[in-house]
């Protein structure tokens, strides 16, 4: 039986409809630890970042590239957003959940 304090691990995905319609990770849940990973299925990048995010904003992620991104805290998965080169392609992600 777990501990009622051990850490829960999160594991979701997330598409994007339309290009240029970034869209938040997921709803609001804080989280220790994120790891972005563009779905291997993608045929073009994926962009990671605020609510700006765009498809201009920075290199990407190529199909089965993976971007960890810590928390001194906690982050928000509300506050993480992708945008798409391709409509349709996303992510999966994971988390430990704060």
């Amino acid at each position: 039986m777990a501990a009622s304090n051990s850490p829960t691990l999160i594991s979701s995905e997330k598409t994007v409809s339309a290009t240029g319609e970034a869209e938040a990770l997921a709803a609001a849940q804080r989280v220790k630890s994120l790891t972005v990973i563009a779905k291997t299925g993608n045929t073009n990048n994926v962009y990671v970042g605020g609510s700006d995010v765009a498809t201009t904003t920075n290199d990407g992620l190529a199909p089965g590239d993976a971007l960890d991104i810590p928390a001194i805290n906690w982050i928000d998965l509300a506050d993480v957003y992708i945008d798409v080169d391709t409509n349709g392609e996303g992510v999966d992600f994971y988390a430990i959940k704060a």
